[in-house]
């Protein structure tokens, strides 16, 4: 935690089961940034496509980039990521393996968590998280006002029933 310590006790919003424990999402995850892009980078072709904040709302243009990077600034098949800017929100990556863009991160989570929990409660929380961001003409959110939220934790098995409960309930929703 770069010996940063943030003291939840005064902040736990209600009260959980004792198998249960509230967390910071830096005690849990690490979120990476894409990479900034300059103009000249964005090429029409190329080898790596460059998964842009508009690609995942309504944008179906793409970039591509033929720039080798850290194994970080990809995102691959059921990789759980998410729009900080303009733009909000989570989302498990369905494409191919792609570069991402700045206004991404790329979270990796502890063995703690289930990614479709974590995927589920970042979508619940996403309002608020947008309210706390900062910016007049493009809203943001900053790395560290993220990575101290507050996620209630329940056992792996607890996770795993929780999103059961809530994809059985999105399919009768889905049917009306």
């Amino acid at each position: 935690m770069d010996g940063v310590e943030w003291c939840i006790d005064d902040e736990i919003p209600f009260e959980i089961p004792e198998s249960w424990e509230w967390c910071r999402l830096i005690d849990v995850m690490t979120l990476y940034n894409g990479r900034a892009y300059k103009q000249p980078e964005l090429l029409n072709k190329g080898k790596h496509p460059v998964l842009r904040v508009g690609n995942l709302f309504t944008n179906n243009s793409w970039y591509y980039s033929d720039l080798e990077l850290e194994d970080n600034k990809y995102v691959s098949a059921g990789d759980l990521i998410y729009a900080w800017s303009a733009s909000f929100g989570p989302f498990i990556w369905n494409g191919e393996k792609c570069i991402f863009h700045y206004h991404i991160w790329k979270m990796e989570y502890s063995s703690l968590l289930y990614r479709d929990y974590l995927y589920y409660y970042l979508m619940a929380e996403t309002e608020s998280i947008k309210a706390g961001g900062h910016g007049l003409s493009m809203q943001h959110v900053t790395k560290e006002g993220m990575e101290k939220l507050l996620i209630p934790i329940p056992p792996l098995s607890e996770q795993h029933r929780i999103v059961e409960v809530i994809n059985a309930s999105l399919i009768s929703v889905n049917k009306l």
